[in-house]
Parts: structure tokens; C-alpha cells; sequence
């Protein structure tokens, strides 16, 4: 607590003695990097502060304090580091008892000062804001150094008589007052166990600040004398090895004025080398000058050999891990190796050439026994590149992940399954004498697939398409069972996707004719066996010719002529629909211009496939196609159809987008029929719509169909769209859509597609019908 009855408390220091020991107090704060210093004295639990550097208010307090009589009691000539949160509440006391403004400080050291009459008790105290582990050795020299003059100016003698009475020069030049700090600074480290070198503050550079003292310690450990070092630099300990790293780190904190610790290796005057922990701390005066610097040096080589054989040690123990390591490395990339020559990687199931091992070991089997039952099941998810294209190939991945843990759940572990590539899976299936149980296999793998599958968040129904073939003698190698398994997945899939289908001779047949089929379309333009039928489309009320709808026949040389829906899915599979659509477009183009010649007014629709107009380069296609034949764009329509917009469909918009902007117009054909949704016609800008020839068909027997035909025809007049009918044979049918208002009609009751030269005759007979296309509007 605080005391401030005069009485009570000892007597100060004169006030020129006060500021003497505030001067060393500062001197102690700045040496140890602190903000706060104070020396205090006192007798049994009474202390006064006496003096002090960095507090507010810094006047004298009395206060009794059993933790401050308990430090004042320790060991003098030791720097005792206070643990401040270990003893939270007795430092929290002390520092109330200060009345001090500042908070209680994270670091407090404290050093002993005892007055030559051993009656009283005196402390040296430095703190600081900022917590840190501890003082370094050569601060600590230079704290204890402090110390010793902080005693010899309390002196109780001293604090009764003028400073000159002292013993020592309070006042009077710096240099006298440096000396006596060296002097007190060589009285605490004479006989210390640690080397210590003082030098002069200054220069840091070359030559470098000259030793002014060493200590018996010193001699000892580099054994050089102190007349062989005294006016020299430290730099004569420095080695050839000595790390530059070490020495830069050194130069830098002495050019700032900060203490260092680094370890280094010096050499010793018979040039052997030593590894020591260098301590450095620089030594201010009561201006705060810097005037000389402490350099402790701790001969550490003991343990540095001890830590470099550790380390050699540890090296050749990481080599054998290591080694030990690469060797079960080796045998892991082998057993790795040898699965992966054998399973897919992604669903860890049995590739193709484990699958066509297997096979040709059952085939060998039924070889032996007729009557050994041998199916194989060649699996194909529906719609997968629908996954791939909307989701991305990741959620592809996870998709045929699940799908191939369900097959897993179907097959019995003498089952084989595998996965050949894609969204492809195969099974093989023995048995000794059960001919059915391939089939109630493929029965228990579609049910399985029915139930919805999630991708994240995403509720995804995939079916997967089944083909079966049952082995027999006849076949004489895996790949021939394979490729029957194929053909009758493809049947399935094509005649209900979903659904197993078992080969039959009669599907290897078709399969045959597919392929002569897909050789002689490759050299179809080549031979010149397309041909282009045009059909007009009409006004509903007057009957005049419009334009006309170009449509692509092959007039194949032995099956004669055949229609695009037997073709064009073929020419799409192997890649030739972009030749023949350019093929198409070209010719139909020049025709147009040279008939727009003889008969204004006519318009040209072409139809275009999904998978050209996905391709990025198609407007640049059509762009040539019109530069080529002159044929102003005002006059072609190309048509596409619904599904073209289920795939990409930004990709989609921006490529319709660079056609409309050469001015040839859009239609969307077979409106009603596959993927029909409202949203195209929001999402995309169309100029025409064609009505399905089915709902023409319908629309007189089925009220339902006639409401929807009323339904478009109202939405294209609200939009500004043309509204076609395809497929009017009579003329009930065509009253009732003039009836509904449709203006644009086409089919057989006007004409049936003509060759080029019907076309013209059929114009020329025509030609005072032949008007601008009225609007819809």
C-alpha cells in the first residue's frame, strides 16, 4: 500500500543524487530495451521509489510490499526475470501500490542492489509493455553493471553528504563518468565463467570498434593474452568459415544500436576453430549515448558437434527411411501396375483386356461342353453425353461411378463385370445348365437403373440399354461374341432405350447393310447421287407460291432412291453431315438465285442439322455459301428443329444470333413434336414456325389437337412470328386452319416435292400467284 507520511518513510537522496540515479535508471532501461526502469530501497516490507525512468507520475512513493521484500532478499550479482503471469496478483498489488497510470507490463526484470552497510535493501528494475522470454548475456552484464553503480550511489553515507563526498565523481566530464561505468562493468565480469570482450561504441565499420577489455575467461577460450588483443578488433576471431549470413546479421543489429544473439564460429590464436553463442548489448550512458559494446561469448562446440553428429545421424537414418520407403514405393507402383493392366481406373471394375481374358477361358469351356451356359451382356446408358454436355464431365465421372456400384449390387461373385471404355460396361455370365439367368440379369439391371440417381443436388433418371447373346459353338473368338452382344445393344436402344434386346442372326444382317450403308454414304457426294425435291409453300387463301423448302434425296444405286430420316442420323454418326449439308445449301442457294431471277418474290427454306449448328464456324459457312452464289439473304430460311436447343443452348443463341445478323432468317421446324417448350420462344429470336404435320393430321378428330394449333397460331400473331402448317393433303384440313387463321400452309394437296425441272414448270405455271409472303400480324 501507499504510505505518505513523511515520518514513516525513509529519507530520499538529495536532490542531485536523485538525478544521478535517475540518469543510471534510464542508462539500465535503454541498455535492457525497456520502456519503464526504477531503482527502489527500503527496509524489511517498506520500499520507496527513489528514482525512475518512464512512469507517470515519477515522484517518490512509499509502499509496503511483501513481493518486493521477498525479491530484494534473493542472491546479489543475478538478473532475476519476474513471471509476471505466474504471479499475477502480487505484481497487480505492487503496481496498484505505485499509483502509476501505465497498465502492469508483460516483461519485468529485476537485479538486487545492496548498500555497503548490508542494513538496507535496494532494487533495480526494468520493464517493458511488450512480453518477451528473457535479457541476453551481454544485457545481463549490463544490468548487473548498472546495479553496481546504483550501489555505490546509495551508499548510506552517500545519501547524507554532497555528491563530491560520495567516493565517487557523480558530476564532472562524460569521460570520466565512462571510465568509472567501464570500471564497475569490469568489476562484475572479471571473474565471470563467459569470455567477455568490451569495445568502444564506435565505428561500426572498418576498422571495426577497438577492444578495450577482456576478461581471464577470454584468454582462456581463444588464447590470446590481453595485450595481444587490446586496441584490436574482434574481427581478428573471425574464421575463413565463419557463415557471411552470421556476420551481415551482426553488422546490421550494430549499425542500428540493437542487441544481438547469434551463434558463430570464431578461431582461437592457434588458428584452431570454436563454435560460441555471441551475446552482444550495447552500453549507454545517462544521455542515452551509446559508449561502449558487451560481447559474451559462450563456447557451445561441445554441443554443436554433438548436434552435428545428431544430424549425420539423423541423415543416414532418413536415407534408410527413405530407401525403405522407395522400396515399399517400388512394390506399391508394381502391385498398382499390375491392377491397372487389368481395371478401369474410375470404377476400379475389370477393363477390357481382363474381360476378353475371361471370355476366351468361358469360350474354351463351352468348347469342351456344349451344354455349358456362357452369356454376355453389353451394357450402354442412355442419353450419358446429355450428363456430360449439361453437367460437365465430373458429374459424368460420379454418374458412372454409381452406375457401376448398382452392377455390382446385380452380379454373383463368379460373375464377371467390367467397363470397356465410356459409358460402355460388360458381364459375363456361367452357369452350368441355367440358360435364363443372363436374362433375368439384364431384367434386375434395368429395374435397379430406374430409380433416380444424385449428383450433388442434381436428380438425374439415367435408363441403360441392354444387348444379350448367348455363346455357342459357332463362335470362335471373344470378339465375335462381343460384337454380337454390341449389335443387339444398339437394336435395344433404338427400339426402346431402356429396354435388353437378344441377338438374333437377323440383327448381325442388319448391322452388315448399316455398314454398307455408312461406306456408301462417305462416297455419295462424290458420285453425285444426291438430289434436291423442293415443295412449295403456299398462301392458305389464294394459293400463290411463297417459296420453296429444298429437301435432300440419295438416289442410291441398287436400293434406289432414299428419304433423309433413313440417312441423315447415319451421316450424323460418322461425321459426313457437314459435307452434306454444305453440299445442300450450295445447291440450293444457286438455284434460288437463278429461279428469284425469273420469278421475284420466292423464298428458299433449308434444313439444317443440330450438329451443324452447334459447330462455332456455322454462320461463317452460311456467310461463304451467299458470298459464293449471290443469293441475297433476305431470301433463305434455314430450319432447325426443337432439339437442337437442349445442348448448349448459350452456344446456340449466339450462333442463330450471327445468322439473323446476315439477314437470313430462322424457323423452327416439327413445333410440337420431341423436346417443344415455350421458353425457346422466349429465349430465342425465331421469324417462323412450322406445325407438325402429325397435329394437322389429328386436329379433325381430336378437339385437343385443333385447341392446340389455335393456341400457336394465336402465340405467332402476338409475336410477330409466321406460323407454317406442314402436311395439308385435303381441303378440310385446310379450311379448318384458314378457319383458325393460319396463312402459310404446305404439303400434297398443293404439290408433292418436285425435281429441279418440275419446279420450274410448276412455277411458270404459276407465275401470276407467286406474291411477296404476307405477315402474320
Amino acid at each position: 500500500m501507499v504510505d505518505t507520511d513523511a515520518d514513516a518513510a525513509s529519507p530520499g537522496p538529495p536532490v542531485s543524487d536523485r538525478l544521478s540515479l535517475t540518469q543510471v535508471v534510464q542508462s539500465a532501461a535503454h541498455a535492457a530495451g525497456c520502456r519503464i526502469g526504477m531503482v527502489l530501497t527500503g527496509v524489511g516490507e517498506r520500499f520507496t521509489l527513489v528514482a525512475s525512468f518512464g512512469l507517470d507520475p515519477a515522484s517518490e512513493t512509499v509502499l509496503d510490499s511483501r513481493f518486493l521484500a521477498r525479491i530484494a532478499a534473493g542472491r546479489t550479482g543475478t538478473v532475476l526475470i519476474l513471471d509476471v503471469a505466474g504471479e499475477q496478483p502480487d505484481v497487480e498489488v505492487w503496481w496498484r501500490a505505485l499509483a502509476v497510470r501505465q497498465p502492469v507490463p508483460d516483461f519485468i526484470a529485476a537485479v538486487r542492489v545492496m548498500p555497503a552497510d548490508q542494513t538496507r535493501r535496494g532494487l533495480l528494475v526494468v520493464a517493458d509493455p511488450a512480453s518477451r522470454t528473457g535479457l541476453s548475456a551481454a544485457t545481463t552484464y549490463v544490468l548487473l553493471t548498472h546495479a553496481a553503480q546504483l550501489t555505490a550511489l546509495l551508499e548510506l553515507d552517500a545519501l547524507h553528504r554532497p555528491p563530491a563526498d560520495a567516493g565517487f565523481r557523480i558530476a564532472g566530464p562524460l569521460d570520466a563518468r565512462a571510465l568509472e561505468r567501464l570500471r564497475l562493468l569490469e568489476s562484475v565480469v572479471v571473474n565471470a565463467n563467459d569470455a567477455v570482450l568490451i569495445t568502444e561504441a564506435e565505428p561500426i565499420d572498418q576498422p571495426g570498434p577497438r577492444i578495450v577489455y577482456v576478461n581471464a575467461a577470454f584468454t582462456r577460450t581463444t588464447g590470446y593474452d590481453e595485450a595481444d588483443v587490446l586496441g584490436l578488433t574482434p574481427r581478428l576471431l573471425q574464421a575463413p568459415t565463419t557463415d557471411r549470413a552470421a556476420l551481415d546479421r551482426l553488422r546490421l543489429a550494430l549499425s542500428r544500436w540493437e542487441p544481438v544473439e547469434l551463434e558463430l564460429l570464431n578461431r582461437r590464436k592457434d588458428g584452431s576453430g570454436f563454435w560460441v553463442e555471441l551475446s552482444i548489448a550495447p552500453v549507454a550512458n545517462e544521455q542515452g549515448w551509446f559508449t561502449h559494446w558487451v560481447s559474451v561469448q559462450r563456447e557451445i562446440s561441445d554441443r554443436k558437434h554433438a548436434e552435428e553428429s545428431a544430424i549425420r545421424a539423423r541423415i543416414v537414418e532418413a536415407e534408410n527411411i527413405m530407401l525403405e520407403k522407395e522400396i515399399q514405393e517400388r512394390r506399391r507402383i508394381q502391385a498398382q501396375l499390375s491392377f491397372a493392366a487389368f481395371h478401369d481406373d474410375l470404377t476400379r471394375l475389370s477393363n477390357r483386356a481382363f474381360f476378353m481374358r475371361a471370355l476366351t477361358t468361358a469360350l474354351d469351356r463351352v468348347a469342351l461342353d456344349p451344354a455349358y451356359q456362357v452369356g454376355v451382356l453389353f451394357l450402354d446408358l442412355d442419353r450419358f453425353k446429355l450428363v456430360n454436355d449439361s453437367l460437365g464431365h465430373q458429374a459424368g465421372d460420379l454418374l458412372l461411378v454409381e452406375v457401376a456400384r448398382r452392377l455390382r449390387s446385380c452380379v454373383q461373385p463368379e460373375d464377371t463385370l467390367g467397363r470397356i471404355g465410356g459409358d460402355e460396361f460388360v458381364m459375363l455370365v456361367e452357369t452350368a445348365h441355367d440358360s435364363s439367368r443372363a436374362r433375368r440379369l439384364a431384367e434386375r439391371i434395368i429395374e435397379t437403373m430406374r430409380r433416380p440417381i444424385w449428383l450433388g443436388r442434381q436428380e438425374i433418371f439415367c435408363s441403360i440399354s441392354v444387348g444379350l447373346v448367348h455363346a455357342t459353338a459357332q463362335y470362335r473368338s471373344p470378339e465375335e461374341l462381343m460384337r454380337d452382344a454390341d449389335i443387339a445393344m444398339y437394336r435395344a436402344k433404338r427400339n426402346n432405350p431402356g429396354s435388353y434386346m437378344v441377338f438374333t442372326d437377323s440383327m448381325r444382317s442388319e448391322a452388315v447393310d448399316k455398314l454398307a450403308l455408312q461406306t456408301d454414304l462417305r462416297h455419295a457426294i462424290a458420285r453425285n447421287q444426291f438430289v434436291l425435291h423442293y415443295q412449295p409453300i403456299c398462301n392458305a387463301e389464294t394459293g400463290a407460291v411463297l417459296g420453296l423448302e429444298a429437301l435432300i434425296r440419295w438416289q442410291h444405286p441398287q436400293r434406289g432412291l432414299i428419304c433423309p430420316a433413313d440417312f441423315i442420323g447415319t451421316a450424323e454418326e460418322i461425321g459426313e453431315i457437314a459435307r452434306i449439308g454444305h453440299w445442300v445449301l450450295t445447291q440450293a442457294c444457286t438455284r434460288m438465285r437463278r429461279w428469284h431471277a425469273r420469278f421475284p418474290g420466292l423464298r428458299l427454306s433449308v434444313n439444317v442439322s443440330g450438329v451443324e449448328l452447334r459447330d462455332a464456324r456455322y454462320g461463317a459457312v452460311v456467310q461463304a455459301v451467299l458470298a459464293e452464289t449471290g443469293l441475297d439473304p433476305d431470301l433463305l430460311q434455314i430450319e432447325t428443329t426443337e432439339g437442337v436447343f437442349l445442348h448448349q443452348p448459350g452456344r446456340i443463341d449466339g450462333i442463330l444470333g450471327e445468322i439473323r445478323a446476315l439477314g437470313v432468317r430462322v424457323a423452327l421446324d416439327d413445333f410440337g413434336t420431341g423436346y417443344s417448350s415455350l421458353g425457346y420462344l422466349d429465349r430465342y429470336t425465331l421469324d417462323a414456325i412450322k406445325i407438325d404435320g402429325s397435329f394437322v393430321m389429328r386436329m379433325l378428330t381430336r378437339h385437343s389437337t385443333m385447341a392446340i394449333i389455335d393456341a400457336i397460331i394465336t402465340l405467332g400473331r402476338a409475336l410477330d412470328v409466321e406460323i407454317i402448317a406442314e402436311g395439308v393433303e385435303n381441303e378440310t384440313q385446310l379450311a379448318a386452319l384458314r378457319g383458325a387463321g393460319c396463312r402459310l400452309v404446305q404439303g400434297y394437296l398443293f404439290s408433292a416435292p418436285l425435281v429441279e425441272q418440275q419446279v420450274e414448270r410448276m412455277l411458270e405455271s404459276k407465275a401470276a400467284l407467286i406474291e411477296s409472303p404476307p405477315s402474320n400480324s
